[in-house]
């Protein structure tokens, strides 16, 4: 169900304008309004869906599936060393993938050390935690 005042819906729904570059029955994607560089873009899953984890798991192979044919383009058209992906779902509470060229020599190179350091971690017990049975 569509959120009012959710952005991303309105552009969905066409009610807010958008520089559409893909789009299915599933997925759509848009440029960044924003954009960090030239090339960032948006996935954006038609269905209003604040968190990421709570995607179907139908929408999530869509999604990713359109985010991996934008990544190739922007790869293609950029000559970008690596397409970076983000999910989002914060500030807009809509998830959406950011996708964006990144080069070996760019502020992201490194991320997230670069930006977070690198945190003291008891691998024995964190694997623990995570693991999954």
């Amino acid at each position: 169900m569509a959120s009012e005042d959710c952005i991303f819906c309105k552009i969905v729904k066409g009610e807010s304008p958008s520089w559409k570059i893909i789009e299915n029955d599933k997925a759509l994607g848009v440029l960044d309004i924003y954009p960090g560089v030239e090339g960032h873009c948006l996935i954006i899953p038609k269905r209003h869906v604040p968190y990421w984890l709570d995607l179907s798991d139908a929408e999530t192979v869509i999604v990713f599936n359109t985010a991996k044919i934008v990544a190739k383009r922007i790869e293609k058209v950029f000559k970008s060393d690596f397409v970076c992906v983000f999910i989002r779902g914060g500030r807009v509470k809509h998830t959406h993938l950011v996708l964006f060229p990144s080069y070996k020599s760019d502020k992201l190179s490194g991320f997230p050390q670069s930006v977070l350091g690198t945190a003291e971690v008891d691998f024995d017990k964190l694997q623990e935690k995570l693991r999954v049975r």
